[in-house]
């Protein structure tokens, strides 16, 4: 009797852009015709254009400070050609609304920048200046409050500002002590997470919050780590997400040489030297400018490099005074915060394909999609993982992503294996998805190690004790068996489906022009289109 197998069902998970959808969608309601990847000036915004995706016309925005040129046919600096700046660069006021900050004028336009921690803006002085007096702070240094939103954590003043604090485990805040005091109920009766849930600190992003015994405390990344947000888990801080800097280091402002950066709080802030002075890259310091910056017929000093607004992939070297541009690479962008050129692994500035699908390094349970020329982490189905060599997510039948746990005899051998069961003719294992089950051949039959099937007694030649086959249900090798008239003049071997026409996992072989009952295994139909055993959702009734 051939042995019934399972037919695998084959899950595609395809990535399908929104730029296709759309052309679906609308591609018979006389959407404008073009050529792929033509393009053309936004009548209503200079500083977008579009695009030609699958037929139709797309709308793309120009980066900061840039607008599209038409002649060209690239987004350009904007010198005034789209709008009219509104202020003179390098000009800078009072912010009205944050003491803490002030108003500068970048490439024409207003931006607002914040001092660094404990400093507020002197309008006397145009610059920021540590708030020692209290001008503009809201606190004062080391005082605590209680945190109205949960009764385990409280507040203290840093740098003029209140940040969240957590009491250790199985303490609340005691906000008439003003300390943290064991928790006999005070608190909460109730847990207020699950124990090994994560979440994001607020106050760290070098850190997270971790449940312990119903309670969120706090948690360190390594050093040189942060807490990645959407991988829930550290992760190497290569690209200067939250540690970036040396408290107090000076680097210059590659885009204004009366400007330098100085790191506070672990990142970088702009500063301004005095009018008329320049900032010395060598000294780091600010010194009064004979011509180093402005006017002797040069505009950076040779090896200087900063950002080419134009390029995200390339950028601006200094090269006998003046900027050149020079390109990364294949494959690598322009990394602003190293100032050197990067591979592009994340999808930064490198375009791609629309609707390409690649693979996740950091995710086997998904993939990367290219989505407006960026690629962007996608989740393959539960159950799934991303098969790099087909392209497309599958059943995670062998748990090459998903973990998951397994019989000992199951874990290291193929799927749907079978062996014999030992002293035992009529019975066998078989391994399904890692779990072991002892099944028996039906109707008397006894299992044939050589063909891996249920087969007649006289061809197993196998001898448990048990006595021989007999009486009605001995079926083919006994004395009598049922028949309904269906396997009447057919072959040994072929199949029907359980006489009751309903789907399930019965059916019946013919064997001997008699039936012998079957059952496929659990959680499989029998399908009688390919007759065999096979998934319920490829089973039509």
């Amino acid at each position: 009797m051939p042995r019934a197998k399972m037919a695998q069902s084959k899950s595609s998970h395809y990535g399908v852009s929104l730029c296709v959808l759309m052309f679906l969608f609308v591609g018979s309601l006389n959407a404008e015709c073009c050529t792929e990847g033509e393009t053309k000036a936004d009548e209503d915004d200079c500083t977008k254009y579009l695009v030609c995706c699958h037929g139709e016309f797309k709308s793309k925005s120009c980066e900061n400070g840039l607008y599209w040129d038409p002649k060209e046919g690239e987004c350009a600096v904007d010198n005034g050609e789209c709008k009219p700046p509104t202020c003179e660069d390098g000009t800078i006021e009072a912010n009205p609304v944050d003491c803490a900050g002030f108003l500068e004028c970048v490439n024409g336009t207003v931006v607002i920048v914040s001092c660094p921690d404990g400093d507020y803006f002197d309008s006397v002085q145009n610059s920021c200046v540590p708030d020692t007096c209290g001008v503009c702070v809201n606190c004062t240094e080391g005082s605590t409050k209680a945190d109205l939103n949960d009764c385990a954590k409280f507040q203290v003043c840093v740098n003029g500002k209140y940040v969240s604090k957590t009491c250790p485990v199985g303490d609340y805040w005691n906000s008439l002590e003003k300390e943290c005091q064991k928790d006999d109920g005070q608190c909460n009766g109730t847990p207020g997470c699950t124990d090994g849930e994560l979440k994001v600190d607020p106050t760290d992003c070098a850190g997270y919050l971790s449940c312990s015994n119903g309670t969120f405390v706090s948690v360190k990344c390594p050093e040189g780590n942060y807490f990645n947000t959407i991988y829930k888990t550290c992760v190497p801080d290569t690209e200067g997400v939250c540690v970036n800097c040396t408290e107090g280091t000076q680097k210059p402002e590659p885009t204004d040489c009366t400007k330098y950066q100085v790191c506070s709080g672990g990142k970088f802030v702009t500063k301004s030297c005095e009018p008329d002075y320049y900032y010395n890259n060598k000294t780091a310091r600010c010194e009064v400018d004979d011509g180093q910056c402005k006017g002797n017929g040069t505009t950076c000093t040779d090896g200087d490099v900063k950002v080419d607004p134009t390029d995200c992939a390339g950028y601006l070297s200094c090269s006998n005074g003046t900027f050149v541009s020079v390109k990364c690479d294949e494959g690598n962008y322009f990394n602003t915060i190293y100032k050197t050129c990067v591979p592009d692994t994340e999808g930064v500035c490198v375009k791609c394909t629309e609707g390409a699908i690649k693979e996740n390094p950091s995710d086997c349970a998904g993939y990367l999609q290219c989505i407006n020329g960026k690629y962007v982490a996608r989740k393959c189905s539960a159950s799934m993982f991303f098969n790099v060599t087909q392209q497309e997510c599958v059943v995670d039948t062998d748990g090459v992503c998903i973990p998951k746990t397994c019989d000992p005899d199951c874990c290291d051998v193929p799927n749907n294996s079978i062996w014999p069961v030992e002293k035992n003719c009529s019975a066998f294992f078989q391994c399904v998805n890692g779990n072991k089950y002892e099944q028996r051949c039906s109707n008397n039959l006894q299992y044939n190690n050589k063909t891996e099937q249920c087969d007649y007694p006289e061809n197993v030649g196998c001898d448990d004790g048990s006595a021989p086959p007999s009486g009605p249900t001995a079926g083919p090798s006994g004395t009598y068996c049922e028949s309904h008239g269906r396997c009447v003049g057919q072959r040994d071997g072929t199949m029907f489906p359980d006489a009751s026409g309903k789907c399930s996992s019965a059916y019946v072989v013919c064997q001997c022009e008699c039936e012998v009952d079957m059952s496929c295994f659990s959680g499989l139909w029998f399908n009688k289109q390919i007759n065999s055993c096979d998934w319920p959702d490829n089973v039509k009734c």
